[in-house]
Parts: C-alpha cells; sequence; structure tokens
C-alpha cells in the first residue's frame, strides 16, 4: 500500500529540494476553463447590450435622453416657448395624439410596420419624419423618391422655406430626396434635397435626411437650434415617436425577460449553449485505458500507519481506530473463508468460530464489540485480531 503527496520536487541553482504544489494555478484554471469563460462573458455582455439598448431614456433622438446622440436639449427648448412635448414609444398612442393642430415626429421609421408608416402618413398632424429610406417611403406612398447624395455635413438652405432662411447652414449628412410636384425642397446637394416639405392630404410632411439638428451634441452647432425650433415649434403640441425593437406588451399580459431579449440573441446563446456542451462532450471523454504515472513522491506504508496512528492517538478516536482494525480484519477473515466482500455477522461469527476454535460468543465480541476505554484496551484488541487471523488462516 503506497500513499502519494500532491507536491513535485525541484532543484534550484544550490542543489536544495523545494517543494511546489501541484494543484492548478489561477492561469492554468483559465486556460483549461476558457470556453466556459467566454460563454459566460458573452451572455452577460448581451444582457447588458440588451438591457441598455432596451433603456427608455438612453435612445437616440429620444427627448427624455441627456446622452449625445438624445434630444432633451430641443425639447426642453420647445417647452420653453410653450410647446408641449409628449414622448410615445408605442405608434397606436402616437397616433392617437396625432390630430389637427399638432405635429408628430417619428425617428427610426424602419422600426415600424408597414402598416403604421401608413397610418403616420395619413394621419391629421402635421409630420416630420427622420432618416426615411427607400422601403420607408414606399410604405407610406409618398410621391417622392430617395436619393444617394456625396455626404455633405454643413449645407445652406438655397430655398425660401421661413424656417430654414432663418436657420442658415446647418448640419445635415447623408442622402437626399426629391421634390414633388407642389413641395419645396432645402439644403441641396449634388442629387438631392436634405429637408423637404409638401403638403399631402390636407396635411403637411416634412422630411429629414437624418437627425443630427435635433441631437444634443449638434444643437448648438451652425443653425441647427434654429432649423428645429422653426419645424417642430409651429403648433402648441408635439407627439414625438420613438419605436423600440420590442413592441409593446399586450393587454394584461406580463412581460418575462426573455420576452425582451430579441430573437437573434436568443439564437446566439442557444448556438453557444451547443458548442459548450460538444466541446465539453469532447474534451471530457475517455481515449483508451488509464495510463499509470510514476508519482513525484512514495511514502512507505509503515510511515503512512505510524501517521495515522499519531492522528487517531491526538484526535482520542479510540472509537474510529477500534473501528478501522476490526473492519479490516473482517475483510480479510471472510476473503479467506470464502464468504464474500461483505458477509451478514452471524454467518462470519459462525464460519470463524469453527475454523478457530473458539466460541462464537468470544468471536462475536472481538469482531463486533464495544469501543476500548483507553490505549492499552486497543492495543489488547489487536493483539488479539492479530492472533484470530493467525488462527484461521493455518487452519
Amino acid at each position: 500500500m503506497t500513499a502519494t503527496i500532491e507536491s513535485t520536487v525541484v532543484a534550484d541553482g544550490s542543489g536544495a529540494r523545494i517543494g511546489r504544489s501541484a494543484d492548478p494555478t489561477i492561469r492554468e484554471r483559465v486556460r483549461r476553463n476558457w470556453v466556459l469563460l467566454a460563454a459566460a462573458l458573452a451572455v452577460v455582455l448581451g444582457a447588458f447590450l440588451v438591457a441598455l439598448g432596451s433603456g427608455s431614456r438612453g435612445g437616440s433622438l429620444d427627448p427624455r435622453s441627456y446622452t449625445p446622440a438624445g434630444s432633451h436639449a430641443i425639447a426642453a427648448l420647445l417647452e420653453q416657448r410653450g410647446v408641449h412635448v409628449v414622448t410615445e414609444t408605442d405608434p397606436t398612442a402616437a397616433l392617437q395624439r396625432a390630430v389637427t393642430g399638432t405635429t408628430l415626429v417619428v425617428v427610426d421609421p424602419f422600426l415600424l410596420t408597414t402598416d403604421e408608416l401608413q397610418a403616420v402618413a395619413s394621419s391629421h398632424a402635421d409630420v416630420v419624419v427622420v432618416d426615411a429610406e427607400v422601403d420607408e417611403l414606399q410604405a407610406m406612398a409618398l410621391p417622392l423618391a430617395q436619393k444617394l447624395g456625396d455626404g455633405l455635413t454643413v449645407r445652406h438652405p438655397a430655398c425660401g422655406l421661413p424656417a430654414a432662411t432663418v436657420a442658415g447652414a446647418v448640419q445635415l449628412p447623408g442622402s437626399g430626396y426629391s421634390v414633388p410636384t407642389g413641395g419645396q425642397g432645402c439644403y441641396p446637394d449634388a442629387d438631392g434635397y436634405a429637408l423637404v416639405t409638401f403638403k399631402n392630404a390636407g396635411h403637411r410632411i416634412t422630411l429629414l435626411s437624418a437627425g443630427t439638428p435635433l441631437t444634443n451634441s449638434a444643437l448648438a452647432k451652425d443653425g441647427n437650434a434654429a432649423l428645429a425650433l422653426g419645424l417642430l415649434g409651429t403648433h402648441a403640441d408635439v407627439a414625438w415617436l420613438v419605436p423600440t425593437l420590442v413592441g409593446p406588451p399586450a393587454s394584461g399580459k406580463a412581460t418575462s425577460l426573455t420576452d425582451l431579449l430579441p430573437d437573434r440573441l436568443k439564437l446566439a446563446v442557444l448556438q453557444l449553449v451547443i458548442a459548450v456542451v460538444v466541446i465539453a462532450l469532447w474534451r471530457g471523454r475517455r481515449l483508451g485505458r488509464l495510463v499509470p504515472e510514476e508519482l513525484p513522491v512514495v511514502v512507505r506504508q509503515s510511515e503512512t500507519v505510524r501517521g495515522r496512528s499519531r492522528l487517531y492517538r491526538r484526535s482520542r478516536s479510540l472509537d474510529r481506530a477500534a473501528d478501522a482494525l476490526r473492519e479490516g480484519t473482517r475483510h480479510r477473515l471472510a476473503q479467506r473463508l470464502g464468504l464474500g466482500p461483505r458477509p451478514a455477522q452471524p454467518a462470519l461469527v459462525h464460519a470463524v468460530a469453527t475454523h478457530s476454535g473458539q466460541s462464537a460468543v468470544q468471536i462475536d465480541a472481538l469482531l463486533y464489540g464495544s469501543t476500548p476505554t483507553d490505549d492499552r484496551a486497543l492495543v489488547t484488541l489487536a493483539q488479539a485480531l492479530t492472533t484470530l487471523e493467525q488462527e484461521v488462516l493455518q487452519t
């Protein structure tokens, strides 16, 4: 019987022996479990991004947002001028507010469905749509087209629209639009106009190629603030629609955390889980029989017995020491007599009594008796067990 010490012995320059623990270090643990760590990091990062992106006060062109891309500053200026700004994320609620004599501002129109875009185009309010592209223009059935521009940032009005002439040069990057019959275009580039306004079904529709003049970071530059106030301050009420990736919950139905996660993130997490399971099965399988290796340190059996005895003596564990002696003797006697690894007590006592010449009462007290009261009684028990085992082995 041998025991091993989990350590590795090396030598330094002086020839001395140095012990180093064989337990894996933090670097080794990271190297072995990098897949699980990467998966956990991806899940945490994805949940953080989703929670950040779904927040109601951090979105782009959101009047409630104080971030550089938000529009709280222009909303505050409108409020100072007596214009009441209401922010909505539900298109239905925003359209209910879009009555005659109000202004409906729509940002990120690509997040709206075709039916919602058609409802926006046919509403009774004056509509300002920011960054509408070809698909949105077709869905709203507007009589104009989007044209790719040269990406100018600062443009001049070059038109007679009062809001544009007062503002002067503004920052309007992106593509432009064509001008429908009876409409007016401002801030042209080589191919189109960054601002187009026209009458449609009794109300005015204004298209902005980009929302830069409405953002907090750009509002104080050039004529951005003047243009924004001129376009949005014509009525006493403004309904500002900021659609989100996740639609409003159904009436009376609670929304869980998984409902708020985008479908793409759910698929990504599922694929990541499958990949982790496959890698775990691949790395965890056994390739054939185990190969024995030489142990770094070998401890002799006598030293192990001595050390274990000292531990029993120090802790005064007479019961455990006696149980260990009796269990070892019972195991060896059962193997010798062919009774199996765990024979019943009466069967073992009868068999040992038959082969040793002692009575069954003596054998039962010796193999299953009470705990010794002191060290002397424990030594006597050990000697008696050794004698009994020798008697059985001699038969």
